[in-house]
């Protein structure tokens, strides 16, 4: 009963409560693996990837044959960059269990995100061929993203096939999804602008809010970071690490100019690491008793440092640490002012692209998050203008510590583009950063299989394909009000 409601208490969310009742469950039963698995899965969720590790390895010597905790596992051992460990472990699960093709899927994901792209297709391939699972829809969704196919062998009767078999809304989209990017790359535009729309809709269907409705805070964030504020951070402030964050729209390039930076011998990355948004700024709301943005208000030096030194924590647990540490979560937009009173030295990289480029990009690729800007075109303008409005405020408040870098004149002239990049980061630029795909660097972005290619210009007009269907949709984008 008690693991029963302390489970339910973990798919709530309500991760306190849910640690609370494991850990009196295991006070009772020290050896229960099914409460180690809870408090490793909290764990996680929290970015704790040491704790999550040693309790999910105590979980999986309990629970010895079943998936989930040592897919958790994996992921423990990618969080403290361990790929090798993570790797180990996912190919146990798979001998376990060989006729399942979910260890197949996840294996096939680990081999993706860490630039093995033949092993990767060939694992996904086999667990396709095991039979037809929930997990098929994913399957068939990665197997398209790779483009291997053509319009003799592909998986479009698969697609249509697994749709006659669930009435699960996601796996409906996922397929949707994946029959879109099909038609798309036969050149079948009609029927691929068709299911991207289905697609499109079935995951709104899936959100819970409108983009208007974050107005109010957009308006805060400006509200409690007025330029004053940062008149009044002391110059010469240094640290052993220069931060970098690249900010701006998804989609707009980030991942491509991580991995070129990452490349230079004097960077690493964290990824899109979202520590700013998941643990400075509730550790700030807990001590000032105040949400974001309004707690900006009650910053103290105290309460400075010891934010600070929560994200130099998690900066000190990157392999390998180099004098500048880039995170490539374009959402930090949002704290850039938080961040800067935390680190006066930070960079911030705001990457812009093409409006439509953007917006296509967003609207033809499947975001796990069901925000609705990322499936409606209406809802993602709105959310474009909160954004646009936003980084103009910043623009105005620390104007030397953003630097404006275009997708296009990166693909353009890299050369001159990166020169400039590196001369406002306090770098020089390295011939070997334009050899960038050639890494290994695990990247878990959308953009995992194309980063592992030359520099190209192959997505710059990639929107234009559908100019008719998205000038109909961002027509509509204009008429649509907003939602109550």
């Amino acid at each position: 009963m008690l693991l029963k409601k302390a489970n339910q208490l973990l798919a709530e969310n309500k991760l306190q409560e849910a640690e609370f009742h494991f850990k009196t469950l295991l006070n009772t039963d020290p050896q229960n693996g099914e409460a180690l698995f809870g408090l490793g899965r909290i764990a996680l969720r929290l970015e704790r990837y040491d704790a999550a590790v040693y309790l999910l390895q105590k979980a999986c010597e309990r629970l010895p044959n079943l998936l989930e905790p040592l897919h958790a596992l994996a992921d423990a051992f990618n969080g403290v960059n361990a790929p090798n460990d993570a790797l180990t472990v996912l190919e146990y699960a798979k001998s376990i269990a060989s006729h399942n093709p979910e260890p197949h899927y996840y294996l096939a994901q680990h081999y993706l995100t860490h630039g093995e792209i033949d092993k990767a297709h060939t694992t996904f391939a086999q667990a396709l061929s095991i039979g037809l699972y929930p997990v098929t829809a994913y399957i068939l969704f990665e197997l398209v993203q790779l483009g291997r196919f053509d319009k003799q062998h592909n998986y479009i009767s698969n697609l249509h096939h697994l749709l006659t078999q669930t009435n699960n809304l996601r796996l409906k989209m996922v397929c949707y999804y994946a029959l879109a990017k099909s038609y798309d790359q036969l050149d079948d535009i009609e029927q691929a602008a068709n299911y991207y729309e289905l697609a499109n809709k079935l995951q709104l269907q899936l959100s819970n809010f409108s983009t208007e409705q974050l107005t109010p805070f957009y308006q805060n964030i400006m509200r409690y970071n007025p330029k004053s504020l940062f008149t009044t951070i002391k110059p010469g402030f240094s640290g052993t690490v220069t931060p970098v964050f690249i900010i701006g729209m998804p989609r707009s390039g980030s991942t491509l100019l991580e991995q070129i930076l990452a490349s230079h011998s004097e960077f690493a990355s964290l990824g899109e690491d979202r520590c700013i948004s998941s643990q400075v700024v509730p550790f700030i709301e807990q001590h000032t008793k105040l949400p974001y943005p309004e707690c900006m208000d009650a910053l103290t030096p105290q309460l400075i440092e010891q934010a600070r030194a929560i994200y130099t924590a998690r900066l000190k647990q990157a392999k390998p640490i180099r004098a500048f540490m880039i995170n490539k979560l374009p959402a930090n937009y949002q704290s850039l002012g938080l961040i800067y009173c935390l680190f006066p030295n930070a960079k911030f990289i705001n990457l812009q692209r093409d409006f439509n480029a953007t917006a296509w990009s967003v609207y033809s690729n499947y975001f796990a998050e069901n925000e609705p800007y990322f499936c409606s075109l209406p809802e993602f303008t709105r959310y474009f203008d909160l954004y646009q409005t936003l980084m103009a405020h910043w623009q105005q408040a620390i104007p030397d510590a953003i630097l404006n870098v275009h997708y296009e004149q990166l693909v353009a002239d890299p050369i001159s583009t990166l020169t400039r990049v590196f001369t406002f980061l306090g770098a020089e630029f390295e011939a070997q950063c334009l050899d960038f795909y050639k890494a290994k660097n695990a990247v878990t972005t959308l953009s995992k299989a194309s980063v592992r290619q030359p520099l190209n210009s192959n997505a710059l007009e990639r929107w234009k394909r559908f100019e008719a269907p998205l000038k109909t949709l961002l027509n509509d984008a204009q008429t649509t009000p907003a939602n109550p």
